[in-house]
């Protein structure tokens, strides 16, 4: 380590002893708000709003702990720290752009993006780790995010299929984490600089990646939470000296200290954060663009029949129009979607539930989709409620008499599906249940 506060005295010079004691100091945490919610600020405590991202804040979480909350499981935001939170902020998203972030998991940038795009739009979210790959759909699940097809693989996989596909690519990439020293004693513990070295080789072939995925115009939002210039701009100028990429300059954030411009860095004793560092490159050079193959719905007569049966006697709402049957289990997908054939997929659009003998049932992410209007039969109670406490902690509720399926909702926004005949059966998730 103490090669990491020698570079960082030569780094910081006069500010080098505010840093050390920012790092002292506990870490800051911060949530946004997902969009495709409606009026979410009304049922919400007040917050410290994000200086720089429109619809994120800063909490105390001495007095406030939103990750107790129904609103959390319900998907009304995502908790992510302040600094990360500037990554996908930076990225110009259109309606109908290709995304991938390549390196996604836990989620809190694909969430953001994938909240921006249209039904047209597509988010690839991706990560390495199967493990972390879970939470990563978990996260999108719950942010109810229909557009989004959730991988685990290398991601230097993509780029034989998908060459050239990409308007947007996030690339948080692997790091050797000295931004996140306060926040994470695994960071301190795991460091050193021969793992600088080996995150930057791993950076560079992602960076070439990103690069031959990219359409011809599009975009790369590069980031990393550390602080290391051999991660961070020399990582840019190898980008810059090898391939057809131009920088795109970021708007100046106030207190950032930057070694090259046009790029972010935050600091803890500078911003309500971490450590981060970002830049944008455009990729000027041309594309040798692959058409890849659509993929193509495919479900059996007696799963359709079963969704089909439900969807008339549930809910007010049309069966989605393409679906995909993968072992009973059925997603509903997009016309656009490519075929990733041998890559590993956890979640192909919409997972809408599970069609067994006779019947479906409907899953946790289908409800989260929905409102009111949507369903026949609901129950609406309020956050504080006994009844909201017992449904997540797993328990059974007092039937009204209105057989079937239907949906809990806390304070008009939609938790879960229950199933009533003489009481309503919980039907919220086990792993989640408290």
């Amino acid at each position: 380590m103490d090669k990491f506060y020698e570079r960082m005295k030569d780094m910081l010079g006069d500010e080098y002893d505010d840093f050390i004691d920012a790092l002292n100091k506990p870490a800051v945490k911060g949530l946004y708000l997902n969009n495709k919610k409606q009026n979410i600020e009304k049922v919400l405590p007040s917050m410290k709003p994000h200086p720089f991202v429109k619809e994120g804040f800063i909490f105390d979480d001495q007095k406030y702990a939103p990750g107790k909350s129904p609103y959390f499981l319900a998907g009304l935001y995502y908790i992510q720290e302040p600094s990360a939170m500037l990554v996908a902020n930076m990225i110009d998203i259109k309606e109908d752009d290709y995304v991938l972030d390549m390196c996604a998991a836990p989620g809190g940038k694909s969430c953001s993006v994938g909240a921006r795009l249209s039904d047209d739009g597509l988010l690839i979210a991706n990560d390495i780790s199967h493990s972390r790959a879970k939470v990563l759909s978990e996260n999108v699940e719950r942010f109810g995010l229909s557009n989004t097809i959730v991988t685990s693989t290398d991601p230097l996989r993509f780029v034989s299929l998908l060459d050239g596909f990409f308007d947007k690519i996030i690339l948080d990439a692997p790091c050797s984490g000295e931004g996140m020293f306060r926040k994470l004693d695994q960071a301190v513990e795991t460091w050193s600089y021969e793992k600088v070295l080996e995150c930057a080789s791993i950076q560079k072939n992602l960076i070439e990646a990103a690069y031959k995925l990219l359409r011809e115009g599009g975009e790369v939002i590069y980031s990393t939470c550390t602080y290391s210039k051999e991660e961070n701009e020399d990582i840019i100028e190898y980008a810059l000296s090898n391939f057809d990429f131009e920088l795109v300059p970021l708007p100046h954030i106030e207190g950032e200290t930057s070694y090259m411009d046009g790029t972010i860095r935050c600091y803890p004793h500078k911003h309500e954060g971490e450590g981060h560092f970002i830049a944008k490159l455009k990729k000027v050079g041309s594309s040798n663009t692959i058409k890849s193959s659509v993929l193509k719905p495919h479900i059996s007569k007696e799963a359709e029949t079963n969704i089909r049966a439900f969807y008339k006697e549930s809910l007010n709402c049309k069966v989605p129009p393409l679906l995909l049957e993968n072992k009973g289990h059925i997603y509903a997908i997009k016309r656009h979607f490519p075929d990733l054939k041998t890559i590993r997929i956890l979640r192909n659009g919409l997972y809408l539930g599970e069609s067994k003998k006779n019947r479906f049932v409907p899953s946790y992410s289908l409800a989260l989709t929905l409102t009111k209007d949507d369903v026949k039969n609901f129950y609406d109670f309020k956050e504080e409620s006994e009844e909201i406490k017992k449904y997540i902690h797993g328990e059974t509720l007092p039937a009204n008499n209105k057989k079937g399926y239907g949906v809990i909702f806390v304070d008009g926004y939609p938790l879960s599906f229950y199933k009533e005949s003489n009481a309503v059966k919980n039907l919220f998730p086990k792993g989640l249940r408290r």
